[in-house]
């Protein structure tokens, strides 16, 4: 029996991503519309392979992988991208007194608002954090519970203290947090 080295995995990995990144580029660009975003989702998912040692022996498994992966990872993007429409479009109806012209200062705004927020959520305790962009990228209980090797009442608990500090953090901005997580 061969031994197993990173070596013959980067192999593997490496004819993988020969293999079907193109394709799972197209893919994601059915579901995304946008190249950029569809070769990160790609890209991540290859990352996500290596990470977390997949077996890749098996073709049939990894190929159903990727596609899964693929188009769960596109759906989120889309989710989070109706988020932060419904985001800006909230956040400018309330301070339009604030905007100068619709191009450059819009954009400004909206940057600094999720600048706020992000700010705000890397103030978090480590865990709550953690548990939090997890949750933002639409993970279940579970499978952040397994990640982080924690159980996913603990989960849920982490999410609902982050939810709370945010809250208090953000004051009015604070509706919008709920925007930001998918349901679990």
């Amino acid at each position: 029996m061969a031994k197993v080295t990173n070596q013959n995995i980067g192999n593997q990995l490496t004819r993988l991503y020969d293999n079907y990144y193109r394709v799972l580029v197209g893919y994601a660009m059915q579901i995304v519309t946008d190249e950029d975003a569809a070769k990160d989702i790609v890209q991540t998912i290859f990352q996500r392979i290596w990470e977390r040692q997949i077996d890749i022996d098996n073709e049939v498994k990894v190929k159903a992988y990727l596609y899964n992966g693929v188009r769960n990872m596109a759906i989120n993007y889309l989710r989070r991208k109706g988020t932060e429409a419904r985001y800006v479009d909230y956040v400018t109806k309330q301070h339009e007194e604030f905007r100068i012209n619709d191009a450059g200062e819009e954009d400004f705004f909206t940057e600094e608002i999720y600048r706020l927020l992000f700010e705000k959520i890397d103030q978090l305790p480590t865990r709550q954090r953690e548990v939090f962009l997890l949750c933002m990228e639409g993970k279940s209980y579970k499978e952040i519970g397994d990640a982080l090797q924690i159980s996913a009442d603990t989960v849920k608990s982490q999410k609902h203290k982050a939810i709370m500090r945010l809250r208090e953090e953000l004051g009015e901005l604070s509706f919008f947090l709920f925007l930001l997580i998918p349901n679990n």
